[in-house]
């Protein structure tokens, strides 16, 4: 059994479709709410869910909106807009105690590279806000990486922060898929490391494969886990059926060693 994973999938399909397979399977999920889905879905129905989510004791994270939306736009309204979905989604907590919240960094050095500390700045003013009302529902905030090029950002974002519920979602097939960069290269934000995003690639796209399907040494990313004695939040995301199959028939031919290891997780301080 896999019950220490999560999976990832959007809210109307875990309410229309895949409720039950997860049930079935005993896999946690993160759910990802769209727009459209804050907007126009009645309160009532969110209560509901995490009411059926609750009966089979199964746990959640969330993912965020992050669809046009940056932290430390230069735009004052689309920083707005980003405060205004991340609240939408801090209220959603009180039903279903989440562990954490994945929000994308959303820094693109090809837009933001000569303004990066005007960048950070807004990031800082804008994340602020948020902290506050995570700390008080005791939910993290685990920034994800998709196109930043290096590390380094992440690091100058996170020493401008002091709260212990900020932390990384590290997402490994985005730095294969966007960067020429490599694990090891990365390796310097590990400690700050509470989630890990889990999907295959070849390299060249970003392709949501399931494990072992792609080019990414998965086992190495586990040796470093155990090398920091991290116990992040586990998290697949595969965006088709196939690829879902493929990761647990990948998870379920790992060594004992390495299984037994994560199934610590997630343990997060």
């Amino acid at each position: 059994m896999f019950t220490h994973f999560f999976v990832n999938v959007p809210y109307d399909l875990l309410v229309k479709k895949y409720l039950p397979l997860f049930a079935k399977q005993l896999l946690n999920p993160e759910i990802y709410f769209p727009p459209e889905i804050l907007d126009k879905w009645p309160e009532e129905e969110f209560r509901a869910l995490a009411r059926e989510i609750e009966q089979f004791n199964l746990k959640t994270t969330f993912h965020a909106p992050f669809f046009d939306l940056s932290l430390g736009s230069i735009e004052p309204k689309v920083r707005k807009a980003t405060q205004e979905r991340l609240e939408q989604t801090l209220d959603l907590v009180d039903f279903f105690h989440p562990l954490s919240i994945v929000v994308h960094l959303s820094y693109d050095p090809r837009v933001y590279d000569n303004r990066l500390e005007e960048w950070l700045e807004n990031a800082v003013q804008t994340l602020e806000k948020l902290i506050l009302i995570a700390e008080r529902k005791k939910v993290y905030l685990n920034l994800e990486n998709v196109f930043e090029t290096q590390p380094d950002i992440f690091l100058m974002f996170l020493k401008r922060l002091s709260s212990n519920y900020v932390g990384i979602c590290f997402d490994i097939g985005h730095i294969y898929a966007f960067t020429h960069t490599t694990l090891k290269d990365w390796e310097v934000i590990f400690p700050f490391i509470k989630q890990l995003h889990l999907h295959d690639n070849h390299g060249h796209k970003d392709e949501h494969l399931g494990l072992g399907r792609g080019n990414i040494d998965f086992l190495s990313l586990f040796s470093l886990l155990k090398k920091y004695k991290l116990y992040p939040v586990l998290t697949l995301e595969p965006h088709t059926e196939e690829a879902f199959w493929h990761s647990l028939d990948y998870l379920d031919k790992l060594p004992n060693e390495t299984k037994n290891f994560l199934k610590t997780c997630p343990r997060l301080t």
